[in-house]
């Protein structure tokens, strides 16, 4: 279940209806591009970093910087 303090974050949607799993990418995109310090880190405690990598390469939706930063912190070959 996605922490009720994320609620911020996902202003558009139910978050009953959010599963965790299945939604994964969609959760990661969204609180990367606006989440602070403490739902970064509930992000990086919940997923993989394989999951955030993923996220990074394929979204459209990440913004340019927030990208280049991630991928820089979780790929720095």
């Amino acid at each position: 279940m996605i922490d009720n303090k994320l609620n911020k974050y996902f202003w558009d949607v139910d978050l009953k209806q959010i599963d965790e799993k299945n939604n994964y990418f969609f959760i990661i995109e969204r609180v990367l591009n606006f989440g602070n310090e403490e739902a970064v880190k509930w992000v990086r405690k919940t997923y993989s970093s394989k999951n955030l990598l993923e996220v990074i390469k394929k979204s459209r939706n990440l913004d340019k910087k927030t990208r280049n930063f991630w991928k820089i912190i979780l790929d720095p070959v």
